[in-house]
């Protein structure tokens, strides 16, 4: 019974995905079954990595409390769905779950849902949690592309076969979805800016987008959608305003930031004012508690006053994006950590010889509003969580939009896709 399940599950998602590849009619078809794949075996290597590698993974927790809600589901429905949602300590099942932390069980839920499909089998709620991912990035990839043909290799390195964007965007863990719900709203927000109207369906999705994104990593949503925001009203002042200064774009830009980023401050306890540093700051100190000397970012007398953050922000922003370096490579994951790490190191070099055109490009708005997100996401993941393998997986909430930046107008990505190789795949 298990066998067919496993087989019926497998049919499923193939069909699906046929479906969806044949009716392409994208310049990146060509791109589906290779990024697919890849995004599946990442998946499944995620899983094997903890099974073989790491001593402990929540990723198989997260399993084994879906199957314990599975049963509830199975021996009563209505309790399991009234858990869903609105699950705590009064629920018998509560006692059995491993992890009852809001964020942590939120994802047990979602995966208690794909272990009644699946029949419980771990690597085909892998697969699934995969493929929701794999179809938010590529439908992202596609409305980039549609917006400006000429990011296309940008956008397809970035969002589609980044090393660590794929491998921590797989899998069962909060990434997948969290990224998978990121990814469709900057769709809405790309929808939005072309001044088209996103059907019924989207804006159900993209409801369900930011519900998922504030309940699995709400410092990517509390981030993203300030800026996001600040950039429709930010289009809206420019042309009214008639300004044609850069400086005072900026600053007017800066002004209208902090209205609905103080919003944000409001809606998580971590966020108000009054205790956000401290948090931080905190965060910090725990990640230092627990982590080896050499696996962590070191700051100079970090504290919770802002001096101090600031003081501190540009070592975070480098080691952030940059560290671990080759030389300070431990284990074989830090070495592919800081093989990357070096390839963004030469894209950031690369890039700068076009930093005069992207100053004039047309689409220079999104570009600054992406740079902020990046730099603001990146200074707080560094700070907070300065553990390498940790700080790996979790920047993967900004790394491919900082990589879509860094690759338009490249010369060295420019190169890339004049090979042989890639100009056969793109035909």
């Amino acid at each position: 019974m298990k066998n067919a399940i496993v087989i019926f599950n497998v049919a499923v998602l193939m069909l699906i995905s046929y479906r969806l590849w044949h009716v392409d009619k994208s310049s990146l078809k060509n791109f589906f079954w290779p990024a697919l794949i890849l995004k599946s075996i990442a998946g499944i290597s995620l899983g094997l990595v903890y099974a073989y590698y790491y001593t402990v993974g929540d990723t198989f927790v997260y399993f084994l409390d879906g199957i314990k809600l599975a049963e509830l589901a199975r021996s009563d429905i209505g309790t399991y769905l009234w858990f869903l949602w609105s699950g705590d300590e009064s629920f018998y099942v509560w006692d059995q779950l491993s992890y009852r932390q809001p964020r942590a069980m939120f994802l047990s839920k979602i995966t208690s849902v794909s272990c009644i499909l699946s029949g419980e089998n771990y690597w085909i709620i892998s697969l699934h949690f995969s493929f929701i991912s794999f179809l938010s990035a590529w439908t992202l990839t596609k409305k980039i592309v549609e917006f400006n043909d000429d990011v296309r290799p940008a956008a397809i390195l970035a969002f589609l076969f980044f090393p660590s964007v794929v491998f921590w965007s797989s899998g069962v863990i909060k990434e997948s979805l969290a990224l998978a719900a990121l990814f469709f709203l900057c769709f809405i927000f790309l929808k939005v800016w072309l001044h088209e109207k996103p059907g019924i369906a989207q804006w159900a999705i993209a409801i369900l987008s930011l519900w998922w994104l504030w309940n699995l990593k709400y410092y990517y949503l509390a981030i993203f959608l300030p800026v996001a925001i600040t950039t429709l009203i930010a289009r809206y002042l420019f042309s009214k305003l008639a300004l044609e200064k850069l400086a005072a774009k900026v600053l007017l830009w800066m002004f209208v930031f902090l209205i609905p980023l103080l919003l944000v401050s409001i809606l998580h306890p971590n966020f108000y004012l009054e205790r956000f540093t401290q948090v931080v700051v905190d965060s910090y100190n725990q990640f230092l508690a627990i982590s080896e000397p050499e696996d962590v970012i070191h700051y100079h007398s970090l504290d919770s006053s802002l001096s101090s953050i600031f003081l501190n922000a540009p070592w975070a922003l480098f080691s952030g994006l940059f560290r671990p370096m080759l030389f300070e490579a431990q284990t074989i994951f830090q070495w592919f950590i800081a093989l990357e790490n070096l390839l963004l190191l030469v894209l950031v070099i690369s890039a700068s010889t076009r930093l005069k055109l992207l100053m004039i490009s047309k689409h220079r708005l999104i570009l600054f509003s992406i740079i902020v997100y990046t730099v603001v996401l990146c200074v707080f993941l560094a700070l907070s969580t300065p553990n390498f393998g940790t700080l790996s997986r979790y920047r993967v909430g900004f790394i491919p939009f900082l990589v879509l930046v860094l690759c338009l107008e490249n010369p060295l990505i420019s190169r890339f896709m004049r090979s042989k190789w890639m100009r056969n795949l793109v035909r």
